[in-house]
């Protein structure tokens, strides 16, 4: 990130602040000057700090602090940094959480925490994770203000003190590619469940994103001779049903099959229409999925 400076006169004479401030509100229009560095940013002790707590998708972590001391009410910027406590000294990730804030109280995600205590740990495939169970973990904030045009204003960054929570446990969230099952007549249809993944493996009914959280599946899939019909799941969770698809995508929400002719280029959405090919001739069918602008790209190779 590209940090622009400006210099006094341009601050006093442009940067005019009205926002909510967190604590308190003003009625005048005060001046944000370049010397307005807080020296008082305190992130509050946790009423679970010393429980013990284990991370999960669905649950969240309550973080408060009070508005660093800028002697003006602005819209702060606040990035919460995690890190772990080894020997009495902590070792912090490298940058914040994805999720940023502009409240002094926030609940941070379960996920967001467990993805980067895996990081620390350098677990770099769901291979390599182990459960390292219950450790101190501490966090803090950094604080600064920014410009309508998101430009930092130079001389209002600070780090608040460190909280830690006794005990907290991750569980496993590696970053890893997605991937897109190919479930249909191909392959016999069998159910999406996890039970099935290693004979979809074996068979090659799959394609993966190109990069970690790219939203991009590119991939070939030997397909055999005869009428072909498929989807795909983006997880093995059951079959889902039409207003639950349970990461199934297809042409169409509803579960019913449409004919087209190859190439094809076409939309997907979440949902269980499946895609049809009368008389497919066999061989390697080239496959791309843009779960960014829900499209999908089909050619016999």
């Amino acid at each position: 990130m590209k940090t622009k400076y400006f210099k006094s006169s341009v601050l006093f004479a442009a940067v005019a602040m009205l926002f909510a401030a967190c604590e308190s509100d003003r009625d005048d229009n005060p001046q944000l000057g370049p010397n307005h560095t807080a020296t008082e940013f305190v992130v509050n002790t946790s009423a679970v700090a010393d429980q013990y707590i284990q991370l999960a998708g669905d649950k969240t972590v309550n973080l408060t602090w009070t508005q660093p001391n800028y002697g003006v009410n602005t819209v702060v910027n606040y990035k919460v940094q995690v890190g772990l406590v080894e020997n009495g000294s902590v070792r912090w990730a490298d940058g914040y959480l994805d999720t940023g804030f502009t409240t002094c109280n926030v609940d941070i995600s379960g996920e967001e925490i467990a993805k980067v205590l895996c990081k620390l740990d350098g677990f770099a495939t769901e291979d390599d994770y182990v459960d390292m169970g219950f450790r101190e973990v501490a966090m803090r904030v950094a604080a600064d203000i920014k410009t309508s045009s998101s430009a930092l204003i130079e001389g209002t960054e600070i780090m608040s003190n460190t909280v830690t929570f006794k005990h907290m446990a991750a569980y496993c969230m590696v970053p890893t590619k997605g991937t897109l099952w190919v479930i249909g007549s191909c392959c016999g249809w069998p159910e999406p469940s996890a039970g099935n993944k290693q004979t979809l493996v074996d068979g090659g009914w799959f394609i993966e994103e190109t990069e970690i959280g790219s939203g991009l599946y590119k991939g070939t899939v030997e397909m055999p001779e005869g009428d072909l019909t498929f989807r795909f799941y983006s997880k093995l969770t059951g079959w889902g049903s039409d207003d639950n698809p349970e990461g199934s995508i297809g042409q169409q929400a509803k579960d019913e099959a449409k004919e087209y002719t190859l190439p094809h280029s076409g939309a997907c959405m979440p949902g269980k229409g499946s895609w049809t090919f009368l008389g497919f001739p066999g061989g390697t069918l080239d496959i791309t999925v843009d779960l960014n602008n829900n499209t999908v790209t089909f050619e016999l190779l």
